[in-house]
């Protein structure tokens, strides 16, 4: 009797095998639906940023084919104005206030008003210049975007690492431009303009590349899931900066 209690307080005092002794690939699971989520969060972004510059496009796209509302846009300063307003304004208010950027429909909403005021500022700036000059900028953006990110999802070099260096250069390309700004205006050595706007740009292109790591995770630091509109936004801002500094070197009024 004894022996026999023995055995089955044993048997009650064996441990029970864990879920994941039960199921060892649940690590993997787990894994694979944080890769899941991860990817989600990429077609998101992509999606928003296409959506973004086709939009963009296609207001620039009326001064070209007609010479009517070109002229009527280049006499509209106000509305120029009154878009880069909008353009700050609504970019503050993403960039500063993440409960806005996150809730739905709030943030598509915001989204959608930012890309107008955007697609505005765009359309004004480029009718000053030829279509020609427009076109080829627009070309060069497109490879050298494509290309960055290419390389950015390729490459093993971490630049979320290295995101004081970038904070660095950053201060120098600005500092460089207020030295510009002083130049042009009491000196009028409007040659600085191009120098600066090639700095700039190479810089729009360092940020592309930086935010595009962000994006795809794995890295020092990376973006979380639900910041799609926030992602959306800054690499948008990335290519129309590089595009409208492109302009500025190449472009002929």
């Amino acid at each position: 009797m004894d022996d026999e209690s023995q055995k089955m307080s044993s048997a009650y005092d064996m441990p029970t095998s864990s879920s994941e002794d039960e199921n060892p690939n649940n690590k993997y699971s787990i894994h694979f639906s944080e890769r899941s989520i991860r990817q989600a969060f990429i077609r998101k972004v992509f999606t928003l940023v296409t959506i973004m510059l086709l939009v963009v496009t296609a207001f620039c796209i009326i001064p070209m084919v007609s010479q009517s509302f070109r002229e009527w846009v280049q006499g509209a300063i106000w509305l120029y104005i009154v878009s880069i307003i909008v353009f700050l304004s609504f970019s503050i208010a993403l960039t500063c206030f993440p409960a806005l950027r996150r809730s739905f429909p709030t943030n598509i909403i915001l989204l959608s008003i930012f890309t107008l005021s955007a697609a505005a500022m765009t359309m004004f700036i480029t009718a000053y210049y030829n279509v020609q000059s427009v076109l080829i900028c627009l070309c060069i953006t497109s490879v050298c975007s494509g290309g960055i990110i290419v390389f950015s999802i390729n490459t093993k070099h971490d630049l979320t690492s290295k995101i004081g260096i970038i904070f660095i250069l950053s201060l120098i390309v600005i500092s460089f431009g207020l030295f510009t700004l002083i130049f042009t205006l009491f000196v009028q050595w409007y040659w600085l303009n191009s120098v600066y706007a090639g700095l700039a740009a190479f810089l729009m292109m360092i940020y592309l590349a930086l935010d595009i790591q962000m994006l795809m995770g794995g890295r020092k630091l990376e973006l979380s899931p639900e910041e799609h509109v926030f992602a959306a936004m800054q690499i948008f801002l990335d290519i129309l900066n590089i595009f409208l500094l492109l302009l500025q070197i190449f472009g002929k009024r």
